[in-house]
Protein backbone atom coordinates (compact mmCIF):
# COMPACT_ATOMS: atom_id res chain seq x y z
CA UNK A 1 0.00 0.00 0.00
CA UNK A 2 1.67 3.40 -1.07
CA UNK A 3 2.15 6.42 1.65
CA UNK A 4 -0.71 8.20 -0.14
CA UNK A 5 -3.00 4.77 0.01
CA UNK A 6 -2.71 4.93 3.54
CA UNK A 7 -3.00 8.28 4.37
CA UNK A 8 -6.36 7.84 2.54
CA UNK A 9 -7.28 4.82 4.16
CA UNK A 10 -6.42 6.46 7.96
CA UNK A 11 -8.68 9.46 6.77
CA UNK A 12 -11.47 7.64 6.14
CA UNK A 13 -11.17 4.97 9.23
CA UNK A 14 -11.08 8.27 11.19
CA UNK A 15 -14.39 9.54 8.92
CA UNK A 16 -16.16 6.32 10.23
CA UNK A 17 -15.68 6.99 13.53
CA UNK A 18 -16.56 10.58 13.82
CA UNK A 19 -19.59 9.69 12.14
CA UNK A 20 -20.71 6.75 14.08
CA UNK A 21 -19.80 8.80 17.35
CA UNK A 22 -22.84 10.32 17.68
CA UNK A 23 -26.56 8.63 17.50
CA UNK A 24 -28.82 11.96 16.44
CA UNK A 25 -29.48 12.17 12.74
CA UNK A 26 -29.38 15.28 12.33
CA UNK A 27 -25.44 15.49 14.08
CA UNK A 28 -25.26 12.39 12.03
CA UNK A 29 -26.05 14.04 8.80
CA UNK A 30 -23.78 17.30 9.18
CA UNK A 31 -20.87 14.63 10.18
CA UNK A 32 -21.50 12.61 7.40
CA UNK A 33 -21.19 15.62 4.65
CA UNK A 34 -18.37 17.38 6.52
CA UNK A 35 -16.39 14.64 6.25
CA UNK A 36 -17.29 13.63 2.74
CA UNK A 37 -16.39 17.12 1.41
CA UNK A 38 -13.25 17.10 3.95
CA UNK A 39 -11.60 13.60 2.62
CA UNK A 40 -12.18 15.38 -0.95
CA UNK A 41 -11.69 18.79 -0.49
CA UNK A 42 -14.74 19.04 -1.99
CA UNK A 43 -16.13 22.75 -2.16
CA UNK A 44 -19.85 22.33 -2.11
CA UNK A 45 -22.17 19.07 -1.16
CA UNK A 46 -25.79 18.41 -0.66
CA UNK A 47 -27.23 15.24 1.42
CA UNK A 48 -31.17 14.55 1.31
CA UNK A 49 -32.52 12.42 3.55
CA UNK A 50 -35.16 9.59 1.45
CA UNK A 51 -36.64 7.06 4.17
CA UNK A 52 -39.85 7.48 4.87
CA UNK A 53 -39.49 6.14 8.33
CA UNK A 54 -37.23 8.72 9.52
CA UNK A 55 -37.57 12.94 9.39
CA UNK A 56 -37.21 13.61 5.42
CA UNK A 57 -34.86 16.72 4.69
CA UNK A 58 -32.20 18.04 2.99
CA UNK A 59 -28.80 19.58 3.83
CA UNK A 60 -26.70 21.40 1.59
CA UNK A 61 -23.24 23.45 2.02
CA UNK A 62 -21.16 25.06 -0.10
CA UNK A 63 -21.27 27.35 -3.30
CA UNK A 64 -24.10 26.48 -5.63
CA UNK A 65 -25.02 23.10 -3.75
CA UNK A 66 -28.70 23.07 -5.40
CA UNK A 67 -27.53 22.56 -8.68
CA UNK A 68 -25.95 19.28 -7.12
CA UNK A 69 -29.04 17.12 -7.52
CA UNK A 70 -29.52 18.39 -11.15
CA UNK A 71 -29.43 15.18 -13.80
CA UNK A 72 -26.31 14.33 -14.89
CA UNK A 73 -24.22 16.71 -17.45
CA UNK A 74 -21.44 16.59 -19.20
CA UNK A 75 -19.20 17.29 -16.25
CA UNK A 76 -20.80 14.07 -14.37
CA UNK A 77 -17.35 12.81 -13.94
CA UNK A 78 -17.07 16.12 -11.60
CA UNK A 79 -19.91 14.74 -9.08
CA UNK A 80 -20.05 12.13 -6.93
CA UNK A 81 -23.15 10.58 -6.30
CA UNK A 82 -23.52 8.11 -3.26
CA UNK A 83 -26.44 6.16 -1.87
CA UNK A 84 -26.47 6.24 1.78
CA UNK A 85 -28.12 2.76 2.20
CA UNK A 86 -28.30 -0.63 4.37
CA UNK A 87 -29.62 -4.42 3.20
CA UNK A 88 -32.82 -3.25 4.76
CA UNK A 89 -33.51 0.25 4.08
CA UNK A 90 -32.75 3.70 1.70
CA UNK A 91 -31.45 6.21 3.54
CA UNK A 92 -29.92 9.00 1.82
CA UNK A 93 -28.38 10.44 -1.39
CA UNK A 94 -25.42 12.04 -1.07
CA UNK A 95 -23.71 14.65 -3.98
CA UNK A 96 -20.15 16.13 -3.93
CA UNK A 97 -19.24 18.95 -6.55
CA UNK A 98 -15.80 19.16 -7.94
CA UNK A 99 -12.49 17.65 -6.13
CA UNK A 100 -10.78 20.34 -5.01
CA UNK A 101 -13.35 22.50 -6.42
CA UNK A 102 -12.22 21.54 -9.98
CA UNK A 103 -10.83 18.20 -10.28
CA UNK A 104 -12.39 14.68 -11.50
CA UNK A 105 -13.48 11.80 -9.82
CA UNK A 106 -11.19 8.71 -9.82
CA UNK A 107 -12.07 4.91 -9.28
CA UNK A 108 -10.30 4.93 -6.37
CA UNK A 109 -12.10 7.67 -4.78
CA UNK A 110 -15.59 6.30 -5.68
CA UNK A 111 -14.47 2.94 -4.13
CA UNK A 112 -13.52 5.02 -0.47
CA UNK A 113 -16.80 7.10 -1.06
CA UNK A 114 -18.48 3.69 -1.30
CA UNK A 115 -16.73 2.66 1.86
CA UNK A 116 -17.59 5.87 3.77
CA UNK A 117 -21.51 5.47 2.45
CA UNK A 118 -21.92 1.76 3.90
CA UNK A 119 -20.20 3.37 6.88
CA UNK A 120 -22.81 5.83 6.98
CA UNK A 121 -25.83 4.09 6.41
CA UNK A 122 -25.29 2.12 9.17
CA UNK A 123 -24.98 4.96 11.62
CA UNK A 124 -28.05 6.76 9.94
CA UNK A 125 -29.96 3.29 10.74
CA UNK A 126 -28.41 2.86 14.09
CA UNK A 127 -29.76 6.43 15.26
CA UNK A 128 -33.11 5.93 13.40
CA UNK A 129 -33.48 2.90 15.97
CA UNK A 130 -32.06 4.87 18.21
CA UNK A 131 -34.26 7.76 17.81
CA UNK A 132 -37.62 5.43 17.49
CA UNK A 133 -36.85 3.94 20.54
CA UNK A 134 -36.05 6.51 22.56
CA UNK A 135 -39.41 8.76 21.48
CA UNK A 136 -41.67 5.48 22.48
CA UNK A 137 -40.25 5.70 25.58
CA UNK A 138 -40.88 8.89 26.45
CA UNK A 139 -44.37 8.16 25.23
CA UNK A 140 -44.55 5.39 27.05
CA UNK A 141 -44.12 7.69 29.88
CA UNK A 142 -46.03 10.13 29.45
CA UNK A 143 -48.69 7.70 28.70
CA UNK A 144 -48.18 6.11 32.26
CA UNK A 145 -48.78 9.57 33.54
CA UNK A 146 -51.78 9.78 32.38
CA UNK A 147 -53.87 8.34 35.81
CA UNK A 148 -52.68 10.99 38.13
CA UNK A 149 -53.86 13.89 35.43
CA UNK A 150 -57.63 12.80 34.67
CA UNK A 151 -59.87 12.87 37.34
CA UNK A 152 -63.36 14.30 37.19
CA UNK A 153 -65.81 16.75 38.70
CA UNK A 154 -68.73 15.60 36.27
CA UNK A 155 -69.55 12.93 33.74
CA UNK A 156 -69.15 15.06 31.21
CA UNK A 157 -66.38 17.89 32.12
CA UNK A 158 -63.34 15.41 33.70
CA UNK A 159 -60.54 17.55 35.06
CA UNK A 160 -57.05 17.72 34.39
CA UNK A 161 -57.62 18.39 30.96
CA UNK A 162 -55.43 21.57 30.37
CA UNK A 163 -52.51 19.31 31.90
CA UNK A 164 -52.98 16.60 29.52
CA UNK A 165 -53.05 18.65 26.13
CA UNK A 166 -50.14 20.30 27.64
CA UNK A 167 -48.18 17.03 28.34
CA UNK A 168 -49.39 16.10 24.09
CA UNK A 169 -47.67 19.25 23.05
CA UNK A 170 -44.44 18.63 25.33
CA UNK A 171 -43.86 15.22 23.87
CA UNK A 172 -44.97 15.95 20.56
CA UNK A 173 -42.83 19.09 20.27
CA UNK A 174 -45.76 20.75 19.19
CA UNK A 175 -46.72 24.75 19.11
CA UNK A 176 -50.24 24.18 20.33
CA UNK A 177 -52.30 21.28 21.45
CA UNK A 178 -55.72 20.89 21.97
CA UNK A 179 -58.40 17.84 23.42
CA UNK A 180 -61.35 18.02 21.83
CA UNK A 181 -64.65 16.22 23.53
CA UNK A 182 -67.97 15.94 21.32
CA UNK A 183 -71.12 17.63 23.01
CA UNK A 184 -73.30 15.78 25.06
CA UNK A 185 -75.83 14.12 23.05
CA UNK A 186 -73.98 14.37 19.68
CA UNK A 187 -71.30 11.81 20.68
CA UNK A 188 -72.42 9.05 17.96
CA UNK A 189 -72.40 10.80 15.00
CA UNK A 190 -72.36 14.63 15.60
CA UNK A 191 -69.60 16.66 13.97
CA UNK A 192 -69.38 19.33 17.32
CA UNK A 193 -66.99 19.52 19.66
CA UNK A 194 -66.34 21.58 23.12
CA UNK A 195 -62.42 23.01 23.33
CA UNK A 196 -61.83 21.04 26.83
CA UNK A 197 -58.30 21.15 27.21
CA UNK A 198 -55.41 23.78 25.89
CA UNK A 199 -51.79 23.75 26.16
CA UNK A 200 -49.77 26.41 26.71
CA UNK A 201 -49.13 29.34 23.94
CA UNK A 202 -53.18 28.88 23.16
CA UNK A 203 -55.29 31.55 23.91
CA UNK A 204 -57.08 30.92 27.40
CA UNK A 205 -60.45 32.42 25.63
CA UNK A 206 -60.46 29.44 23.33
CA UNK A 207 -61.11 27.13 26.39
CA UNK A 208 -64.64 25.65 26.64
CA UNK A 209 -65.30 27.20 22.98
CA UNK A 210 -67.62 24.97 21.04
CA UNK A 211 -66.48 24.10 17.43
CA UNK A 212 -69.30 23.34 14.80
CA UNK A 213 -69.03 21.16 11.90
CA UNK A 214 -65.62 20.58 12.70
CA UNK A 215 -63.94 19.13 9.36
CA UNK A 216 -66.75 19.24 7.36
CA UNK A 217 -65.65 21.89 4.79
CA UNK A 218 -63.11 19.48 3.87
CA UNK A 219 -64.30 15.98 4.23
CA UNK A 220 -61.95 15.18 6.48
CA UNK A 221 -63.53 11.73 8.07
CA UNK A 222 -62.61 11.76 12.27
CA UNK A 223 -64.26 8.67 13.46
CA UNK A 224 -63.17 5.26 13.60
CA UNK A 225 -59.33 6.27 11.54
CA UNK A 226 -56.00 6.11 12.12
CA UNK A 227 -53.80 9.63 13.25
CA UNK A 228 -53.24 11.66 10.08
CA UNK A 229 -51.43 14.73 9.70
CA UNK A 230 -52.73 18.06 7.81
CA UNK A 231 -51.12 20.77 6.22
CA UNK A 232 -52.34 23.35 8.50
CA UNK A 233 -54.70 23.66 11.39
CA UNK A 234 -57.14 25.38 9.16
CA UNK A 235 -58.26 22.18 7.30
CA UNK A 236 -59.83 21.14 10.41
CA UNK A 237 -60.31 23.75 12.90
CA UNK A 238 -60.74 27.87 11.83
CA UNK A 239 -59.07 29.70 14.52
CA UNK A 240 -57.66 32.75 13.64
CA UNK A 241 -55.52 32.60 16.78
CA UNK A 242 -53.79 29.27 15.48
CA UNK A 243 -53.17 30.26 11.98
CA UNK A 244 -49.30 30.47 12.79
CA UNK A 245 -48.96 26.83 13.00
CA UNK A 246 -48.58 24.27 10.43
CA UNK A 247 -48.08 20.33 10.52
CA UNK A 248 -51.16 19.15 12.48
CA UNK A 249 -51.25 15.82 13.44
CA UNK A 250 -54.47 14.79 14.25
CA UNK A 251 -55.39 11.71 16.57
CA UNK A 252 -59.00 10.32 17.83
CA UNK A 253 -59.84 9.44 21.64
CA UNK A 254 -60.94 5.91 20.92
CA UNK A 255 -61.37 3.23 23.30
CA UNK A 256 -63.18 -0.39 23.12
CA UNK A 257 -65.26 1.82 20.01
CA UNK A 258 -66.16 4.44 21.90
CA UNK A 259 -65.05 8.02 20.31
CA UNK A 260 -64.36 10.16 23.20
CA UNK A 261 -63.08 13.04 21.00
CA UNK A 262 -59.95 14.39 19.27
CA UNK A 263 -56.11 15.48 20.12
CA UNK A 264 -55.04 17.86 17.88
CA UNK A 265 -51.23 18.91 17.79
CA UNK A 266 -49.85 21.62 15.97
CA UNK A 267 -46.19 22.31 15.25
CA UNK A 268 -44.87 26.04 14.47
CA UNK A 269 -43.87 27.07 10.75
CA UNK A 270 -40.73 26.07 9.80
CA UNK A 271 -40.75 22.90 12.44
CA UNK A 272 -40.12 19.45 11.15
CA UNK A 273 -43.28 17.34 9.76
CA UNK A 274 -44.25 14.25 11.66
CA UNK A 275 -42.76 10.97 11.37
CA UNK A 276 -44.17 7.90 11.30
CA UNK A 277 -43.33 6.71 14.94
CA UNK A 278 -44.52 9.45 16.06
CA UNK A 279 -47.91 9.55 14.66
CA UNK A 280 -47.94 5.79 15.98
CA UNK A 281 -46.81 6.66 19.40
CA UNK A 282 -49.08 9.91 19.05
CA UNK A 283 -52.00 7.16 18.00
CA UNK A 284 -51.44 5.14 21.37
CA UNK A 285 -51.60 7.68 23.94
CA UNK A 286 -54.63 9.49 22.62
CA UNK A 287 -56.19 5.92 23.07
CA UNK A 288 -54.28 6.23 26.77
CA UNK A 289 -56.40 8.90 27.13
CA UNK A 290 -60.27 7.87 25.42
CA UNK A 291 -59.41 4.97 28.10
CA UNK A 292 -58.56 7.21 31.10
CA UNK A 293 -61.66 8.87 30.05
CA UNK A 294 -63.87 5.55 29.74
CA UNK A 295 -62.57 5.01 33.24
CA UNK A 296 -63.55 8.63 34.81
CA UNK A 297 -67.24 8.34 32.59
CA UNK A 298 -67.62 4.51 34.73
CA UNK A 299 -66.52 5.93 38.04
CA UNK A 300 -69.62 8.54 37.81
CA UNK A 301 -71.98 5.67 36.37
CA UNK A 302 -70.99 3.87 39.35
CA UNK A 303 -71.75 6.77 41.55
CA UNK A 304 -74.82 7.06 39.70
CA UNK A 305 -76.20 3.61 40.38
CA UNK A 306 -75.06 3.90 43.51
CA UNK A 307 -77.11 6.73 44.37
CA UNK A 308 -80.00 5.01 42.23
CA UNK A 309 -79.84 2.06 44.48
CA UNK A 310 -79.52 4.14 47.86
CA UNK A 311 -82.71 6.51 46.59
CA UNK A 312 -84.68 2.99 45.84
CA UNK A 313 -83.62 2.08 49.30
CA UNK A 314 -84.88 5.48 51.01
CA UNK A 315 -88.09 4.90 48.64
CA UNK A 316 -88.73 1.67 49.73
CA UNK A 317 -88.53 2.05 54.02
CA UNK A 318 -90.71 5.30 53.60
CA UNK A 319 -93.11 3.27 51.85
CA UNK A 320 -93.17 0.22 53.62
CA UNK A 321 -92.68 1.42 57.24
CA UNK A 322 -93.44 5.58 57.58
CA UNK A 323 -96.43 5.40 55.94
CA UNK A 324 -97.47 2.35 57.54
CA UNK A 325 -97.29 3.49 60.57
CA UNK A 326 -98.44 7.27 60.25
CA UNK A 327 -101.08 5.45 58.32
CA UNK A 328 -102.20 3.04 61.74
CA UNK A 329 -101.08 6.44 63.74
CA UNK A 330 -104.04 8.00 62.16
CA UNK A 331 -106.35 4.80 62.00
CA UNK A 332 -105.91 5.25 65.78
CA UNK A 333 -106.75 9.06 66.40
CA UNK A 334 -110.03 7.83 63.83
CA UNK A 335 -110.88 5.29 66.65
CA UNK A 336 -110.22 7.42 70.10
CA UNK A 337 -112.21 10.33 68.39
CA UNK A 338 -115.21 8.73 68.98
CA UNK A 339 -114.81 8.43 72.56
CA UNK A 340 -113.43 11.71 73.29
CA UNK A 341 -116.19 13.60 75.40
CA UNK A 342 -116.28 16.74 74.06
CA UNK A 343 -117.19 18.64 70.42
CA UNK A 344 -113.88 20.90 70.24
CA UNK A 345 -111.61 17.28 71.32
CA UNK A 346 -113.26 15.50 68.69
CA UNK A 347 -112.30 18.05 66.07
CA UNK A 348 -108.97 18.33 67.24
CA UNK A 349 -108.88 14.78 66.73
CA UNK A 350 -110.52 15.00 63.21
CA UNK A 351 -107.68 17.55 62.02
CA UNK A 352 -104.58 15.32 63.46
CA UNK A 353 -105.92 12.70 61.29
CA UNK A 354 -106.62 15.04 58.22
CA UNK A 355 -103.02 16.19 58.47
CA UNK A 356 -101.60 13.06 58.90
CA UNK A 357 -103.59 11.99 55.65
CA UNK A 358 -101.52 15.14 54.05
CA UNK A 359 -98.32 13.89 55.32
CA UNK A 360 -99.28 10.17 53.71
CA UNK A 361 -100.07 12.31 50.08
CA UNK A 362 -96.76 14.18 50.35
CA UNK A 363 -94.70 11.44 51.42
CA UNK A 364 -96.02 9.36 48.81
CA UNK A 365 -95.18 12.32 46.10
CA UNK A 366 -91.64 12.41 47.53
CA UNK A 367 -91.61 8.73 46.85
CA UNK A 368 -92.61 9.02 43.29
CA UNK A 369 -89.79 11.46 43.01
CA UNK A 370 -87.44 9.87 44.44
CA UNK A 371 -88.19 6.29 41.63
CA UNK A 372 -88.43 8.75 38.91
CA UNK A 373 -85.53 8.64 36.32
CA UNK A 374 -83.57 12.05 37.07
CA UNK A 375 -81.75 11.85 33.82
CA UNK A 376 -82.99 13.67 30.60
CA UNK A 377 -83.14 12.21 26.83
CA UNK A 378 -80.96 15.71 25.88
CA UNK A 379 -78.51 17.51 27.99
CA UNK A 380 -79.31 21.77 28.67
CA UNK A 381 -76.37 22.33 26.84
CA UNK A 382 -77.17 19.71 23.72
CA UNK A 383 -80.53 21.61 23.87
CA UNK A 384 -78.53 24.44 23.73
CA UNK A 385 -76.61 23.63 21.00
CA UNK A 386 -80.03 22.71 18.87
CA UNK A 387 -81.74 25.92 19.40
CA UNK A 388 -78.35 27.72 18.43
CA UNK A 389 -77.81 25.85 15.02
CA UNK A 390 -81.48 26.69 14.19
CA UNK A 391 -81.62 29.87 15.05
CA UNK A 392 -78.61 30.63 13.17
CA UNK A 393 -79.12 28.83 10.13
CA UNK A 394 -79.45 31.84 7.90
CA UNK A 395 -76.30 33.84 8.48
CA UNK A 396 -73.46 32.92 6.16
CA UNK A 397 -70.80 32.45 8.79
CA UNK A 398 -70.56 30.51 12.45
CA UNK A 399 -71.06 31.96 15.34
CA UNK A 400 -67.80 31.78 17.87
CA UNK A 401 -69.69 30.09 20.97
CA UNK A 402 -68.56 29.27 24.16
CA UNK A 403 -70.58 26.90 26.26
CA UNK A 404 -69.44 26.97 30.02
CA UNK A 405 -68.63 24.08 31.92
CA UNK A 406 -71.16 23.69 34.59
CA UNK A 407 -74.49 24.26 32.40
CA UNK A 408 -75.62 20.66 32.16
CA UNK A 409 -76.11 20.75 35.52
CA UNK A 410 -78.69 23.11 35.36
CA UNK A 411 -82.24 21.08 36.41
CA UNK A 412 -84.51 24.18 36.54
CA UNK A 413 -86.27 23.71 33.77
CA UNK A 414 -88.44 27.37 33.72
CA UNK A 415 -84.97 29.01 33.56
CA UNK A 416 -83.36 26.97 30.91
CA UNK A 417 -86.92 27.39 28.63
CA UNK A 418 -86.24 31.36 28.83
CA UNK A 419 -82.81 31.10 28.26
CA UNK A 420 -83.76 28.77 25.12
CA UNK A 421 -86.04 31.37 24.07
CA UNK A 422 -83.71 34.37 24.48
CA UNK A 423 -81.19 32.95 22.31
CA UNK A 424 -83.89 32.49 19.75
CA UNK A 425 -84.44 35.97 19.95
CA UNK A 426 -81.26 37.49 19.72
CA UNK A 427 -79.97 35.13 17.09
CA UNK A 428 -83.03 36.33 15.24
CA UNK A 429 -82.63 39.87 15.86
CA UNK A 430 -78.69 39.81 14.48
CA UNK A 431 -80.50 37.95 11.58
CA UNK A 432 -82.61 40.41 10.48
CA UNK A 433 -81.03 43.47 11.36
CA UNK A 434 -77.80 43.72 12.46
CA UNK A 435 -76.07 43.26 8.98
CA UNK A 436 -73.16 41.63 10.92
CA UNK A 437 -70.08 39.64 9.55
CA UNK A 438 -69.16 38.03 12.93
CA UNK A 439 -71.13 37.05 16.21
CA UNK A 440 -69.07 35.80 19.43
CA UNK A 441 -71.55 33.99 22.27
CA UNK A 442 -70.98 32.76 25.56
CA UNK A 443 -73.41 30.48 28.26
CA UNK A 444 -72.00 30.46 31.04
CA UNK A 445 -72.53 30.51 34.95
CA UNK A 446 -70.51 32.79 36.86
CA UNK A 447 -70.64 32.49 40.79
CA UNK A 448 -74.76 32.13 41.69
CA UNK A 449 -74.92 33.70 38.22
CA UNK A 450 -76.64 32.44 34.64
CA UNK A 451 -75.05 34.70 31.60
CA UNK A 452 -75.95 35.04 28.11
CA UNK A 453 -73.59 37.44 26.31
CA UNK A 454 -73.39 37.97 22.47
CA UNK A 455 -71.68 40.23 20.94
CA UNK A 456 -71.92 40.88 16.88
CA UNK A 457 -70.02 43.41 14.68
CA UNK A 458 -72.78 44.79 12.48
CA UNK A 459 -74.28 48.26 12.14
CA UNK A 460 -75.75 48.68 15.58
CA UNK A 461 -79.06 50.92 16.33
CA UNK A 462 -79.84 54.03 18.82
CA UNK A 463 -82.21 53.49 21.53
CA UNK A 464 -85.42 54.35 21.39
CA UNK A 465 -86.93 52.47 18.46
CA UNK A 466 -88.88 49.61 18.27
CA UNK A 467 -87.90 47.46 20.91
CA UNK A 468 -90.67 44.52 20.95
CA UNK A 469 -88.02 41.56 21.42
CA UNK A 470 -85.81 43.01 23.33
CA UNK A 471 -88.64 43.56 26.10
CA UNK A 472 -89.76 40.06 25.37
CA UNK A 473 -85.64 39.19 26.84
CA UNK A 474 -85.95 42.11 29.68
CA UNK A 475 -89.29 40.71 30.63
CA UNK A 476 -88.14 36.95 30.58
CA UNK A 477 -84.98 38.65 32.64
CA UNK A 478 -86.91 40.56 34.97
CA UNK A 479 -88.92 37.18 35.79
CA UNK A 480 -86.35 35.67 37.23
CA UNK A 481 -85.29 37.97 39.20
CA UNK A 482 -81.69 39.75 36.47
CA UNK A 483 -81.82 41.99 34.13
CA UNK A 484 -80.99 42.68 30.29
CA UNK A 485 -78.26 45.13 29.18
CA UNK A 486 -77.76 46.63 26.12
CA UNK A 487 -74.70 48.43 24.51
CA UNK A 488 -75.07 49.45 21.34
CA UNK A 489 -73.47 51.51 18.86
CA UNK A 490 -73.72 52.85 15.45
CA UNK A 491 -71.52 51.49 12.74
CA UNK A 492 -69.95 49.17 15.94
CA UNK A 493 -71.92 46.61 16.67
CA UNK A 494 -73.72 45.61 19.54
CA UNK A 495 -73.65 43.51 22.93
CA UNK A 496 -76.32 41.86 24.81
CA UNK A 497 -75.88 40.80 28.57
CA UNK A 498 -78.49 38.55 30.19
CA UNK A 499 -78.07 37.76 33.45
CA UNK A 500 -80.33 35.99 35.59
CA UNK A 501 -79.70 34.34 39.46
CA UNK A 502 -78.87 30.59 39.20
CA UNK A 503 -82.19 29.19 41.04
CA UNK A 504 -82.06 27.10 44.12
CA UNK A 505 -80.50 23.53 43.39
CA UNK A 506 -79.49 24.57 39.93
Amino acid sequence: MSKRSDVRMRELLASMASIAWDLSVTAITHRVLDEAMKIYGATAGILELTNESHQRGRLAKGKDAAALLEPAARDEAKLLRLELSTRQQHFARLVLGPKNGKDRYSLADRELGEALAGSAGVALENAQLYQDAADRARWLTASASLGTLLGGESLHHPRGLDEVAELARRESRAKYALLLTPIAGEAETGTSYRISGISEHVHRHLAGRVLLDVGTRHHLALRNTEPFVLAGPAQLLSLGELADGQATLVTELIARGTHSGLLVMIRAQGAENYRPVEEQMAGIFAANIAQGLGLVQMHHLREEVLLYLERERIARDLHDIVIQRIFAAGLGISALRKQLPTEAARERAAGIASELDTTIAELRATIYSLRVNSGQAETPSSRMLRTIRLASEPLEFTPALRLGDDLDALRDEATLGNLLAVLTEALSNVVRHARAHAVDLAVERTGDSLRLILHDDGIGFLAGGPESGLENMRQRAAELGGELKIDSTLGEGTTLHWVVPMPAGG
